[in-house]
């Protein structure tokens, strides 16, 4: 028996995997699914979410695109350290546009702003959504801005979401990147959650799971709240390895230990994996030395 069959769980409700079906209304996470929408439904060129690592940027995105209605279409880049014509490519696979290898930036930009027009004609709105945009390259960020430059007499052909952690905020104040940050009108920091609403949330994903029965000390609450600080991505591993730790014990009702015993567990882990990469770099050091050595007789060698 797993711990989901002794909580008579139909599924994982602590997987951090951003699903949007566990998608919590937190208020700080309302708040950005509604500016998201706003920005869409009012032809805005910019909008830009910011958030530090875990805070459910990815599982707002996931819901907001499962939300749009058929009118919009969309590229969604998940991997933008791009360089400029790497990242117009990009969008043109996106947005299965045919064009050949050797194509010239000039090229593909006709070739979007025909398809991009022709949305318009069809009543269609096109997005470009970038996740984990801190990553992306000044270069590509300012193409970015150019290719917003696009538009009809009365509105923009192309509305781009930018979605990152806190050094996307840092990039966009740099002085190449003055111009695109001047443009950004619609801007978020997402809020870790507060005491309440991880009681909330945790109840909230436990009843999507078929758990609302589960007892839990209240306890609990502040114990995961005190450890976590409210990042939705660090509950969900604490409380995983909590259930565990309670199944473990056959115990039906989640208890403050629980959640110490999951930080230890999850500790430990950390503390492996920093090991493992210790020792690869240990192992790595003799071969790296002795490949320089025979460069180096190689090279004297003529």
């Amino acid at each position: 028996m797993s711990y989901l069959d002794f909580f008579g769980l139909k599924e994982d409700p602590f997987k951090i995997t951003p699903d949007p079906s566990f998608f919590y209304e937190s208020l700080t996470h309302r708040t950005a699914k509604n500016l998201l929408k706003y920005v869409v439904e009012n032809g805005e060129g910019f909008c830009v979410i910011v958030g530090e690592p875990g805070t459910g940027k990815t599982t707002i995105l996931r819901k907001f695109l499962s939300d749009l209605p058929d009118k919009y279409i969309y590229a969604l880049i998940l991997n933008p350290n791009l360089q400029p014509e790497e990242f117009l490519k990009t969008l043109m696979d996106e947005f299965s546009l045919e064009y050949d290898k050797d194509i010239s930036k000039d090229k593909i930009l006709k070739i979007l702003k025909l398809f991009l027009l022709e949305n318009i004609k069809k009543g269609i709105k096109t997005l470009i959504i970038i996740d984990e945009a801190q990553l992306m390259p000044v270069e590509t960020l300012e193409e970015l801005r150019l290719l917003s430059n696009l538009e009809t007499e009365k509105e923009k052909l192309i509305q781009i979401i930018l979605v990152g952690q806190p050094e996307l905020e840092e990039k966009l104040k740099l002085p190449k990147l003055r111009q695109l940050d001047h443009r950004i009108t619609n801007k978020m920091f997402l809020n870790f959650l507060n005491l309440k609403e991880v009681e909330k949330y945790v109840m909230h994903r436990l009843k999507i799971a078929n758990g609302e029965n589960i007892n839990i000390d209240p306890k609990v609450f502040e114990e995961l709240y005190k450890n976590t600080e409210g990042i939705p991505r660090l509950i969900n591993s604490v409380m995983s390895k909590a259930l565990m730790s309670a199944y473990l014990e056959n115990s039906q009702v989640i208890k403050p230990h629980h959640i110490r015993s999951a930080l230890k567990s999850l500790l430990k882990e950390e503390k492996g994996e920093k090991k493992y990469l210790k020792t690869i770099i240990l192992l790595a050091i003799p071969a790296f030395i002795l490949i320089l050595i025979y460069l180096v007789l190689r090279f004297l060698g003529g």
